[in-house]
């Protein structure tokens, strides 16, 4: 049984455009929605919608999805006061951040579910970016210097996205320079905690080709003692017409990123740092004509991770994914396609060693449009790990359109996650006889619009997990704890959304995010409300954003409650001239003190105190 209850506040607009695919589906991004205009008339599948194509996987409007999505779009990212592209996503319904501060760690929780990045695919432009040995994303080099909108699949997506998506996708949409010409700007900041920000962008959209550059350096002392960091980035990306339907692109990434670390509450002295290198570079081919598309990615991540306990390592992911569409049958689209991916890397201390392995997948997805009113979809992929072998995940929706304006939807899924090459073989409790963790995800919801200013949405869902990887007893006595297959877990759960424009100039919106874990209640809210508030001209923008968290534990089964809070954050940019504008913000106002708790391996795992309140002022000038 679901119990919820519906708060009614202002919030921010967070979702907007296209979204994803009609199961776990990801949009496409502003710039492929201005070059490719559908003609309406002919649009059964999306009437009066535009589509877009994405790195991954065909888009689709937003009233086409069965599943849960979300959209970080520019003018949120210009409303929120994030360091990194994941802490942007703190506000979306059904997303939590564990985090140690404002820069260091952050890791994604979506209904629940993430352990580190290890329980969600994580993609900049389709590519997955992840580390080789243990399967987490490095939270902190995904920083905001070309991010033009960020998407997110809500619950199991495995048919399109393989093991990683568990509990769900993030998809980091980078900018091109909208063109015809140049575009270079500068963005300066500084304020609290000697945080520093220099950011540098350039790019050209010419006739034939367009590529786009961006040096980013951030840095600060960290809101505790202990808790520096300075992180430095550089992004790269071009593409090229190759006809009028083919287009050939190239993207490639460097980041290297100090950051100390003093503790939990519970042990303040226990400091740390972490040294990470993380880079990745891709090759992509795109055709899209009026009944057919075609895409291929081939990439490689790579790193250098040097610890303060000794920790010395370098990891790769090597990959491929290939998908071809057609709608070339009337109300009808079909997906099918196949992905390879490669796992290894070394570790230079203990545990000593070179490990790897690999997957490949082959996936289809089929949609079809009955009597222009309902939408049925579904999509099987048959997936073979190297090390334990074949695994087959299937998912389903059906989207109903009763009237305009309405929508109810509904959705099943599995999804999976392959054992890492650190649960596998590297440490004494290793155990290579792992198998995948299971999960299978049943939901529900709505929409309605009330005339053109009010918008409620709202679903429902369930999710039941097996054969999760936890620490046991070894029966075999040595080593006395191993990685075994012996978790299990239902979660319940309600997203609630209201959007509304109150004015001209105005809009607000509430998430309500209602989540029951059941005994496995560490470090997952109970209730979460996210607000805003925006006024937008053509010369000033200014925003309001609050958050309440309560019904908080630091253990399983509702022990050591975390006392709610409440943390209010405004901002302001207001454009002096047409290049040049300045900006302010001014986070957790009413100086809330407030913890998190971040579920780190060891003795890390605990509370970490959050900063107080704080501002900061920028600049930013462009040609």
């Amino acid at each position: 049984m679901v119990h919820c209850f519906f708060s009614i506040g202002l919030v921010g607009v967070l979702s907007a455009g296209v979204l994803f695919n009609s199961g776990p589906c990801l949009g496409g991004g502003e710039r492929a929605r201005q070059e490719k205009e559908t003609d309406e008339s002919k649009a059964a599948l999306h009437p009066r919608e535009y589509v877009t194509v994405t790195a991954a996987s065909p888009g689709k409007a937003v009233k086409d999805c069965s599943a849960s999505v979300s959209i970080v779009d520019e003018r949120d990212l210009k409303a929120i006061s994030a360091n990194h592209a994941l802490n942007a996503l703190n506000y979306l319904p059904g997303i939590f951040i564990q985090r140690t501060g404002d820069f260091g760690r952050s890791d994604v929780e979506i209904r629940g579910l993430g352990q580190r990045g290890q329980r969600i695919s994580i993609m900049v432009d389709g590519r997955p970016e992840k580390m080789g040995l243990f399967g987490c994303a490095v939270t902190h080099a995904y920083p905001l210097d070309n991010v033009d909108r960020i998407e997110v699949v809500r619950g199991p997506s495995s048919v399109l996205y393989g093991s990683d998506a568990l509990g769900g996708v993030v998809n980091i949409l980078t900018h091109y320079p909208a063109g015809p010409g140049f575009e270079t700007d500068l963005t300066t900041s500084y304020g609290a905690f000697n945080t520093q920000r220099y950011t540098l962008r350039h790019g050209a959209a010419l006739k034939k080709w367009r590529y786009f550059l961006t040096l980013d350096r951030r840095s600060s002392d960290g809101n505790l003692p202990s808790s520096e960091y300075s992180g430095n980035t550089f992004t790269g990306k071009a593409e090229y017409d190759l006809t009028d339907h083919v287009r050939l692109g190239f993207q490639s990434k460097y980041y290297q990123g100090k950051k100390y670390e003093p503790g939990p509450q519970s042990l303040p002295d226990l400091t740390s740092w972490n040294d990470y290198e993380r880079a990745a570079v891709d090759v992509g081919l795109q055709g899209r004509w009026d009944r057919d598309e075609f895409f291929l990615k081939i990439y490689r991540d790579f790193g250098h991770h040097r610890f303060s306990d000794g920790w010395n390592s370098r990891d790769f992911v090597d990959g491929a994914v290939l998908r071809y569409t057609t709608r070339r049958i009337a109300d009808n689209e079909l997906s099918v396609g196949g992905e390879f991916r490669s796992f290894g890397g070394k570790s230079y201390n203990f545990p000593r060693g070179k490990w790897d392995k690999n997957e490949s997948a082959l996936f289809v997805q089929n949609e079809h449009v009955f009597m222009k009113r309902w939408i049925l979809s579904a999509g099987a992929r048959a997936n073979r790990d190297s090390l334990y072998g074949w695994n087959w995940c299937p998912q389903a929706g059906l989207v109903f359109q009763p009237r305009d304006g309405t929508l109810v939807r509904a959705a099943v899924s599995k999804g999976f996650r392959s054992p890492q090459i650190n649960e596998l073989f590297m440490f004494p409790a290793s155990n290579p006889l792992l198998k995948p963790e299971n999960v299978w995800n049943y939901e529900f919801g709505f929409e309605r619009d009330f005339g053109t200013r009010l918008r409620l949405g709202a679903s429902v869902f369930e999710m039941k997990g097996d054969n999760l990887i936890e620490t046991g007893l070894n029966l075999s006595l040595r080593p006395k704890f191993i990685f075994l297959n012996s978790g299990t877990f239902d979660f319940h759960g309600a997203e609630l959304s209201l959007k509304g424009d109150l004015a001209r100039s105005l809009s607000a919106l509430v998430f309500y995010t209602y989540l029951d874990p059941k005994d496995r209640t560490k470090g997952r809210p109970g209730h979460k409300v996210d607000m805003s508030l925006r006024y937008n001209t053509d010369r000033i923008f200014a925003a309001l954003a609050g958050q309440y968290v309560t019904d908080y534990y630091a253990g399983d089964h509702s022990r050591d409650r975390i006392p709610s809070y409440l943390v209010v954050n405004a901002r302001a940019d207001v454009r002096l001239f047409k290049a040049l504008s300045v900006f302010i913000e001014a986070n957790n106002l009413f100086d809330a003190d407030y913890r998190i708790y971040a579920d780190l391996s060891g003795a890390a795992a605990g509370l970490y105190l959050m900063p107080g309140r704080n501002v900061s002022v920028g600049l930013r000038a462009g040609i």
